[in-house]
């Protein structure tokens, strides 16, 4: 098709289509194609190398080649470590240190998980549930022991963190942001004001302050070990 084509495209929805109104049916979809839009490559020049790092002075393109392949690497580390040493140790913190957790924070959390959960079903599903309290109430009470794990996980962390000295700067937070959207072929500046437009920023922040606090013990006890 090209520009200012119309069509119409015959559709018949599948058995077990979420809306039972249209399932196993057929359907016209008349489709008006406006226009065509290329999306832009993004130049690897000194302006994007000054964009991607914010107060470095003489940003240039190898300074910004070497800060995504110092990132590659850093994944690839933190892949085996995501994948095995930090459950284990995050585990292990869980059930080696003991105090009383905000109740509040706890049900906050759990609402969290509980909304999450709704994004993931069905019109039906969702429908079927407002009309039941008390399956609404037994399904935000199954997510108790994991928001539970959740929160004392983040007061072990930040604790953690304030005694290491680790932090995580608003900057370096973009940086990252930028890294990851470069490398799956996204628009850098677009996926961080996506980001800051829903508010996913402090969550970001944080999982790289567990990321590096987690990472700053492993590695200490990688080198105790090797001595």
């Amino acid at each position: 098709m090209n520009a200012g084509d119309k069509k119409d495209i015959k559709v018949t929805f599948p058995e077990e289509y979420q809306a039972k109104d249209l399932a196993g049916k057929e359907t016209t979809f008349a489709i008006n194609l406006k226009k065509i839009q290329e999306k832009e490559k993004v130049r690897i020049d000194k302006k994007l190398a000054e964009k991607m790092l914010p107060g470095v002075e003489g940003a240039d393109v190898e300074m910004l080649n070497e800060k995504v392949e110092e990132q590659m690497l850093s994944e690839e580390l933190s892949k085996v470590y995501n994948d095995k040493l930090k459950p284990e140790l995050t585990e292990a913190l869980l059930k080696n240190y003991e105090f009383d957790i905000p109740s509040f924070i706890v049900e906050q959390e759990m609402d969290n998980k509980l909304n999450q959960k709704a994004q993931t079903m069905s019109e039906d599903e969702i429908n079927a549930l407002k009309d039941d309290v008390e399956k609404v109430k037994a399904m935000r009470e199954e997510f108790r022991d994991e928001a539970t794990k959740s929160v004392k996980a983040t007061f072990i962390i930040d604790a953690l963190a304030l005694a290491e000295g680790v932090s995580v700067s608003e900057d370096e937070v973009s940086q990252t942001i930028f890294y990851e959207a470069m490398q799956t072929g996204q628009d850098p500046q677009a996926t961080l004001d996506h980001y800051k437009k829903a508010g996913y920023l402090p969550a970001v922040q944080m999982a790289m302050v567990e990321d590096r606090v987690l990472s700053k013990i492993l590695d200490a006890a990688i080198k105790e070990k090797e001595a």
